[in-house]
């Protein structure tokens, strides 16, 4: 595995079956190509180093780990009692519990626990996750091979690629740009324009892992019916109707304390982002200091694009998001997040261990914090 992720290992990583080993393959490769692109571009961060740690935190919902954790808020026994709990979720994940090609896969998928919406969030993620990195992970390698990416297509997002074809011809005119304060905009607008695309293309997944709990509590009453009646599915339309009705009563009250619990594990995982030696809540405004170099913008299309997002003087800037599906909350704060933390130096250190580098080399889940 070399320094420079290439064309064919993201193709590579792309074709893996397994959600889980995938994301954090993407995790891993993802930093690699933002270290190769910082070494191209200059100083600062590019795209692909917040989406190193967006995928990494993306990973705990495909592996189904934030439900551990919301369990340990909720479990009077404490600290002590997850970890075996913690050991043992890992070992399944191993054994393919949320993939349906595996016999545990099968028979997760068939109990219809009131957890379900925990597999529709982790898959909603997890699509999303490949998602972003089949599109924009290839041309940053194609960037690195050749210095330009290709097959762009014209037009907007969703489906037209114009800002990447943007992003990319700034980040070549600040490799070359001698002015320190515009090469720091130059970079800030291609990673602004690359997360505008990648944003408008993730919409429709992001809703789905947020509305995952409701989904599931919908059909609860047909299930039960399925489970209990196996030759229900054969009924008069309206004997079946009448008793999926019913049995959705009893089966709400059994379900209503885990989709209590489903709602706030995917929202929290949704709304929390890791970095290296930092946990920031999307909720909260982000109140520290913009670089000097980005504390009073001069470039024109960078000024325009962050007036789309920002509010008009004198409001209050608070970029707080309290809808993260909402699209426009969450490009404010992304626009806060990309410009405070640009020339911030420990977002380029690695996502795993060196252990845990050796462990994936082997296309083996690695033991601890992931």
């Amino acid at each position: 595995m070399t320094d420079v992720p290439s064309v064919d290992e993201v193709q590579r990583i792309v074709a893996i079956e397994s959600p889980v080993v995938r994301n954090l393959e993407i995790t891993y490769c993802y930093s690699r190509l933002a270290a190769a692109s910082a070494t191209r571009i200059g100083e600062g961060a590019n795209w692909c180093t917040y989406a190193t740690w967006a995928s990494r935190q993306a990973g705990g919902s495909i592996r189904g780990e934030d439900l551990l954790a919301a369990l340990g808020r909720r479990l009077a026994e404490g600290r002590w009692i997850m970890h075996p709990v913690a050991s043992l979720w890992r070992k399944l994940l191993r054994r393919g519990l949320f993939q349906r090609g595996t016999r545990l896969g099968r028979l997760t998928n068939e109990l219809h626990t009131p957890f379900d919406a925990f597999e529709r969030a982790s898959d909603a993620v997890a699509r999303g996750n490949l998602k972003v990195f089949e599109e924009i992970g290839l041309q940053f390698a194609r960037y690195l091979e050749a210095g330009h990416p290709a097959d762009l297509r014209p037009g907007d997002p969703p489906e037209g690629q114009r800002l990447l074809s943007q992003a990319f011809a700034r980040y070549e005119q600040a490799r070359v740009e001698r002015d320190p304060k515009r090469r720091v905009e130059l970079a800030f607008l291609a990673n602004l324009e690359i997360g505008l695309h990648e944003q408008t293309r993730l919409q429709p997944e992001i809703l789905e892992a947020l509305d995952a709990a409701s989904a599931t509590r919908e059909d609860l009453g047909r299930r039960a019916l399925d489970a209990l009646f196996p030759s229900a599915s054969r009924w008069w339309a309206w004997a079946r109707s009448s008793a999926a009705g019913a049995l959705g009563v009893p089966a709400q009250a059994i379900q209503r304390a885990s989709n209590e619990l489903a709602r706030e594990a995917i929202t929290d995982a949704l709304m929390v982002l890791s970095l290296p030696g930092r946990v920031l809540a999307l909720s909260a405004n982000l109140t520290d200091a913009y670089p000097d170099e980005l504390a009073e913008p001069t470039d024109p299309e960078l000024k325009e694009l962050l007036a789309r997002f920002e509010p008009v003087p004198p409001a209050a800037d608070n970029c707080g998001a309290r809808d993260w599906s909402d699209f426009d909350q969450r490009m404010h704060y992304i626009v806060h997040l990309f410009r405070v933390f640009h020339l911030t130096e420990q977002l380029f250190e690695s996502p795993f261990t060196p252990s845990q580098v050796e462990s994936l080399a082997r296309g083996v889940i690695p033991d601890g914090e992931l």
